[in-house]
């Protein structure tokens, strides 16, 4: 049961993240694609409250999410920003398979010197080897 602890989450994030990918493509044709990003945070606004509600039984939301944690704010923030980079990427012309690989790719070299120099996570030679790989894969991609 452990295993299954470990990994449906992540199964969760690959499936959600393929139909985000797939949608936000879409989203960037539209008209308006902000109105419609707006639309995405209500219904996972929805959807999150019904997941309260299910999963927290006699939860109290409104003590859970009064005063709001600065963190949660934060994300908040840094979603907006995903989304909208994600919309205006695929706007500006980036296929989505060479899009979202270039983003990723470059966001875990950051995330290796974010670990590192914030939280004191070792930087092993291998992930230094990696990070030179990542950055040459990025060359190959994008010409």
């Amino acid at each position: 049961m452990e295993l299954w602890n470990l990994w449906w989450p992540v199964g969760l994030v690959v499936l959600a993240d393929v139909f985000y990918q797939v949608c936000a493509r879409r989203l960037s044709t539209l008209k308006s694609p902000l109105a419609a990003l707006g639309m995405t945070y209500l219904v996972s606004a929805c959807l999150c409250a019904l997941l309260f509600e299910i999963l927290i039984p006699g939860g109290h939301i409104f003590h859970e999410i009064w005063p709001p944690h600065p963190a949660a704010l934060m994300v908040g923030l840094a979603i907006t920003g995903l989304e909208v980079g994600s919309i205006f990427m695929y706007r500006a012309g980036w296929p989505m398979n060479i899009g979202f690989l270039v983003y990723t790719a470059l966001a875990i070299v950051v995330l290796l010197m974010v670990g590192h120099f914030m939280y004191g996570e070792s930087l092993r030679p291998l992930q230094h080897v990696g990070i030179i790989l990542a950055a040459a894969g990025m060359f190959l991609i994008v010409r």
